[in-house]
This record gives C-alpha cells, structure tokens and sequence, in this order.
C-alpha cells in the first residue's frame, strides 16, 4: 500500500537533510496519513488521508 492521500493525492516528497557543518544528505517527507471513515454521497469507506484533508472535513 503505498502512502498517498486518497482524497488530494498528496505523497511523498524529497530533499536535505542540513547538518550544523552545512553538509547536505538526501531524505524523503512523508505525509501524515491516518486512517478515517469517510462518508460521500452517503456511502462510508474506510480511508488514509492526511491531516490537512481530516481538518478540513472537520471544519
């Protein structure tokens, strides 16, 4: 299962880590993705979407 955002698609994305010596190492961002019941058109699914996705539902 890969570790996208079902609703925005938003996944992972990548650049540097910079030590205190300002020496560059490459790392990937993740998305926080959690689980959550979904409900659209009245029908519920189970999902992983990430939290700026859960907040705007909520809101």
């Amino acid at each position: 299962m890969s570790r996208v955002c079902e609703l925005c698609g938003k996944g992972k994305m990548h650049g540097n880590t910079v030590s205190h010596s300002n020496k560059k190492a490459p790392r990937k961002y993740k998305p926080n993705l959690q689980k959550e019941t979904v409900t659209i058109d009245g029908q519920k699914f189970s999902a992983r979407i990430c939290t700026k996705c859960k907040k705007t539902m909520n809101a």
